[in-house]
């Protein structure tokens, strides 16, 4: 039985560190996902003062619970118009880096490590191409990146996201169900899609109607956390992308006054949106933190594998730094990106995703998933390390530059 003193006291240390490590992030561009992580390996695998077994199955839960209060957040974050006006590049961005890296890695240890092919695969969807919005969004601000160069990032942050998880789900179906169906991971993405989107927008268009009348009562924001869990469950038990769904509803709340204006509606919600977006990035946050420490809490460490585990680890990151560049050339050709493309290139941080997805994996039962939650720490930390030294190289080359209007001042 875990002493509940020990408990809270833990509890309130990981907040502390996870305030501190934001403010460390801000300050120097290094993520602090390295550290949380780490105090939960010290808290878990190595003094053991919280047991593995027991915080597996509400990992689960807590994962996708993360999940869903990020993408919110994100949406939030985002404006229609950018989205829209970005959105083919990102899509060319997004298809080459994430799908290439899908199936190149799921092969290659498929090969090289004799894995059954779907798992394989299953694998390479947890690692296969996320860029971590919590770092991507101020780590862009922070290089002083073009405002369509942020979009940009910030979009595909999302929607790499969203790819990761979609493919995730189509092969675990595969598996569980055992066909040799291949064309079923293309219908399950075309039909998960469709039904997130089409979900997201017409219960976020039904409730910026009602918040009309229920604005001004008290638990406002806790009533559209209510409707977004819905809107999550609704979209899952139609087989759609609970996932996209809550992103659509979080992009359309946020661009409420656009869409309410194509209405022919006058009423807005900036007020009411600049509350929600404030409350929303404080739980997010607080679940990322937590989330990070309970990843670390549940690695395991065996002396025997770290080095085997290391290798895979930096071949990963090897498949997913050639398909980056690939990609990044692809996307941003004939555009005013390209002026920042050596910035897209090295920002390719993973946090959230493939540490949702490997314990997703021990829930679903699948026979690799502890490995998968050992190699998925390694690309993690490897890809943070990636993108700190690439931030740092970019910056200083930055300052270094003189624009053509001061040299002839």
């Amino acid at each position: 039985m875990i002493n509940e003193i020990i408990v809270f006291s833990a509890a309130a240390g990981i907040i502390f560190l996870g305030f501190a490590g934001e403010i460390f992030f801000k300050k120097t561009g290094i993520s602090y996902y390295l550290f949380l992580i780490s105090v939960g390996i010290v808290l878990g695998p190595v003094f053991n003062v919280f047991p593995r077994e027991p915080l597996i199955p509400v990992l689960g839960l807590f994962a996708s619970f993360t999940l869903i209060m990020i993408l919110f957040y994100s949406g939030m974050d985002m404006r229609i118009k950018e989205v829209i006006r970005g959105s083919p590049r990102t899509v060319v961005q997004v298809t080459i880096y994430v799908v290439s890296s899908i199936f190149l890695i799921g092969f290659s240890l498929h090969f090289i490590l004799k894995w059954d092919l779907l798992q394989s695969l299953i694998f390479g969807s947890m690692v296969g191409g996320e860029t971590a919005s919590v770092v991507v969004i101020p780590l862009s601000r922070s290089l002083r990146l073009g405002q369509n160069t942020i979009t940009f990032l910030t979009l595909e942050s999302i929607l790499n996201s969203i790819y990761s998880i979609v493919f995730y789900e189509a092969f675990v179906s595969l598996y569980k169900t055992g066909t040799s169906n291949w064309t079923l991971p293309l219908i399950t993405i075309g039909t998960s899609f469709s039904i997130g989107i089409a979900v997201g927008i017409s219960l976020s268009i039904v409730w910026m109607f009602v918040l009309k009348y229920v604005r001004n009562f008290k638990y406002t924001y806790v009533l559209s956390l209510g409707l977004l869990f819905v809107t999550y469950a609704i979209t899952e038990v139609l087989h759609g992308s609970g996932l996209v769904a809550v992103l659509i509803f979080g992009l359309f709340l946020g661009s409420s006054k656009v869409i309410l204006s194509r209405l022919g509606q006058k009423f807005d919600h900036a007020d009411m949106n600049e509350q929600f977006y404030k409350f929303q990035g404080e739980i997010s946050f607080l679940m990322e933190t937590f989330f990070f420490v309970f990843l670390g809490l549940v690695f395991v460490i065996t002396p025997s594998t770290i080095l085997s585990n290391l290798m895979l680890g930096l071949l990963v990151i090897g498949i997913l730094l050639v398909f980056r560049f690939i990609a990044t050339k692809a996307s941003t050709i004939k555009s005013e990106l390209r002026k920042d493309q050596l910035a897209i290139f090295i920002i390719c941080a993973q946090g959230v995703v493939p540490a949702t997805l490997s314990i997703a994996a021990l829930n679903d039962g699948i026979p690799l998933a502890n490995t998968f939650v050992s190699i998925a720490v390694y690309v993690i930390i490897l890809s943070n390390i990636v993108t700190t030294a690439g931030s740092i190289w970019v910056a200083r080359k930055n300052r270094t530059s003189v624009p053509d209007d001061k040299k002839h001042a």
